[in-house]
């Protein structure tokens, strides 16, 4: 364990560097104490030592419709950097730009070739009018740790560079499938130029900027097969986006049940709009990967799974209505009997004033809650990016610190003081233990080891805990802490 001889802020809840915690109440970090403890009070354990690494894994859309949205994103990008260069400063980052582009099909749909597409290859080229990334020969990613850079020039210039990947991607988005296999959390080794953007230590962060859900195939599944597949009556139906909809959602259509949305329009009439509630995954589909299973990949990525974090831009979840177009003039479908069939689809979820839309995230949004509150699905039909990549770096922020505990602390009526208890627990490296009860600073003049409580901070809405490390331990000694402190009840 590495110890630095520097003030060290640690919270409830956090292996390693920050994190968050509910004041629910209940047991153990952050709760009112385990095995029945005393629900009035703030009990918490914590890691003593400091992690600010941090990889973060863009998957920008890159299909039709996405290029106003993929503007606004590098528009807003200098936001995110300059949140995350709250204090203490920019942490030892990573950053890599993956597309959802995984191909569909046999490579006879538009836009998606048969041979697994951009194949969840990190994109590092230079794009639209930027002729130079400022990326160091070789670099697939950007990295800055220790005030080292693998680039020249600004970080969002060099970001701006590489993540405008355009609109030609392929349409059936595999936003589940591009992250696992770029991360190699899909049973395989990630891509060769991928290899170093994780690192074991390092929390991981995951933002999605996509305007539909995810459509990944599972492996082996002729899920994209167009043509015996290219009408209302065939058994996937005709080969559009719908097909995603319908074997990937489940919905209540009025009646209490869960069933998919329906293909077929309501007595043929292309002017139909069918409405639905409580859309939900189809987690026992045999074509679409699960949400759950994907979750479970990116989380054991990690030993500690709350150092995961995953955000979404994305269209949200309702209104979600079905409606109907006339088919492909090439098609002349007449398979439901009529002489003309109508082609479903899924309307907007919402637009923003300069046209760009989104579909419900049905999938992308449950794919966000699997990470509780390290998860966070945002607006994308907005003016500007830049609340929402605010937001998104906010939540990193407070994975490395300043971490808290998650309430106010009440004071001791007998000396007018944060009524408050921490303790060290040290464990040598031959095995000998040693417990000792750490002294505020405000009692011991600042001398380490000692404890103190900060304010409120952008990322923590309860009360901030500094403790300062004891610069005695040799580097082979581990430790932790627990504090036990009063909740204030004044209020």
């Amino acid at each position: 364990m590495v110890r630095c001889g520097v003030v060290l802020l640690v919270t409830a809840g956090a292996a390693c560097g920050g994190g968050t915690a509910k004041p629910d109440g209940g047991g153990g970090a952050g709760g009112g104490g385990a095995d029945g403890g005393d629900p009035n009070r703030w009990t918490g354990n914590v890691s003593a030592s400091i992690n600010r690494n941090v990889d973060v894994l863009f998957l920008i859309d890159d299909s039709s419709s996405m290029r106003l949205l993929q503007d606004k994103l590098v528009q807003s990008f200098p936001a995110f950097i300059t949140r995350l260069q709250d204090p203490p400063g920019l942490p030892n980052i990573h950053i890599a730009v993956v597309s959802q582009d995984m191909g569909a099909g046999d490579g006879s749909i538009s836009s998606c070739d048969g041979s697994h597409g951009k194949n969840g290859i990190f994109q590092y080229t230079a794009r639209g009018t930027c002729t130079s990334t400022g990326l160091q020969t070789g670099a697939t990613f950007i990295a800055d740790v220790g005030g080292t850079r693998n680039y020249t020039g600004n970080l969002a210039d060099v970001f701006t560079c590489i993540a405008a990947l355009g609109e030609t991607g392929c349409g059936f988005e595999h936003q589940f499938s591009a992250i696992l296999r770029a991360l190699g959390a899909d049973g395989q080794a990630p891509p060769p130029e991928n290899e170093g953007f994780l690192r074991p230590d390092a929390y991981l962060a995951i933002v999605m900027l996509t305007n539909e859900d995810d459509c990944s195939e599972l492996p082996g599944k002729p899920f994209f097969e167009v043509f015996t597949n290219n009408n209302v009556a065939s058994q996937l139906g005709p080969p559009i986006n719908f097909r995603c909809n319908e074997f990937g959602h489940l919905c209540d259509n009025g009646s209490g049940n869960k069933a998919p949305p329906g293909r077929l329009a309501p007595n043929n009439d292309v002017n139909s709009m069918v409405s639905y509630a409580s859309c939900v995954s189809n987690e026992t589909g045999q074509n679409l990967r699960t949400v759950a299973d994907t979750a479970s990949r990116i989380k054991a990525l990690k030993a500690d799974a709350s150092q995961v974090a995953v955000m979404s831009i994305q269209g949200p979840t309702v209104p979600y209505t079905v409606t109907w177009k006339a088919p492909f003039a090439s098609e002349g479908d007449t398979s439901c009997g009529a002489p003309s069939c109508p082609w479903p689809a899924i309307a907007h979820s919402c637009a923003a004033a300069d046209n760009s839309f989104a579909d419900p995230g049905i999938r992308t949004s449950e794919f966000v809650s699997a990470f509780g509150d390290n998860g966070l699905v945002l607006p994308i039909c907005s003016d500007s990016l830049g609340p929402s990549m605010d937001r998104a770096a906010q939540l990193i922020n407070g994975l490395l610190g300043p971490p808290c505990i998650p309430g106010l602390v009440g004071m001791n009526p007998a000396t007018g003081k944060p009524d408050c208890k921490v303790t060290e627990r040290t464990r040598s490296a031959t095995g000998m233990t040693t417990t000792k009860t750490v002294p505020a600073c405000a009692d011991n003049g600042n001398v380490a080891p000692c404890w103190s409580l900060g304010a409120q901070s952008s990322t923590c809405l309860g009360t901030v805990l500094s403790v300062s490390v004891d610069p005695s331990l040799p580097a082979s000694t581990e430790a932790s802490l627990t504090y036990d402190c009063a909740k204030d009840t004044t209020f």
